[in-house]
């Protein structure tokens, strides 16, 4: 029995965006994308139309998947764990977006790593990235309000103010992981993320 449209389609875009991921928007070529997706160009062009609306179909796929499982599982938690200590969630976000991904590659963060490299050039794909960057902020939010509410982060705390300065710095983070190569530097950031999260 075939597999389900549905089914096939989460499938491209699960191996496409790795692609992407990968290799960057600009250095991905069609050649790449089919050997990534096992179809043809033809194939591909007739689902998404062209490589850039493929690319975007990729950056709503990560949004939805990586993005909005990882906000669902460590800062808007159903798990006990992080309901109970949402400052740890908040670590733990930020510290396990520097593991190893795809094919064992440590990548950073899709959304950043194409904001740097389009997203002041293309409004699509800015929309995109800018929606990301808002709903991991949002996030973080949540967890320290959260954090308050159980007494956790003092009540003097501004913690709007300090989720925009804690995703700064992860968002500055990541862009340093790109393109460092001694990465000795991210044992000294973390430090710097629990300070921040501890300091009223």
């Amino acid at each position: 029995m075939p597999r389900p449209k549905e089914y096939q389609q989460e499938h491209v875009l699960d191996r496409a965006t790795e692609c992407f991921w990968q290799h960057g928007y600009t250095a991905t070529s069609m050649k790449h994308l089919e050997q990534a997706t096992g179809l043809t160009p033809g194939s591909l062009y007739n689902s998404f139309g062209s490589k850039d609306g493929l690319f975007l179909a990729c950056l709503d796929h990560y949004n939805d998947t990586v993005i909005g499982e990882r906000v669902r599982h460590y800062l808007k938690p159903a798990i006990r764990e992080y309901q109970e200590a949402p400052l740890q969630g908040i670590e733990n976000f930020i510290a396990t977006a520097f593991e190893p991904g795809p094919a064992e590659l440590c990548l950073g963060c899709l959304m950043v790593n194409t904001s740097v490299e389009l997203g002041p050039h293309e409004e699509t794909v800015r929309q995109r990235t800018t929606e990301a960057m808002r709903k991991v902020l949002q996030g973080i939010q949540y967890s320290l309000n959260g954090a308050q509410a159980k007494g956790q982060l003092s009540s003097t705390v501004d913690y709007r103010q300090r989720a925009q300065s804690l995703s700064l710095m992860f968002n500055g983070m990541l862009v340093q992981w790109r393109g460092a190569t001694d990465k000795r530097w991210l044992k000294n950031a973390m430090t710097s993320v629990r300070e921040l999260l501890m300091s009223n």
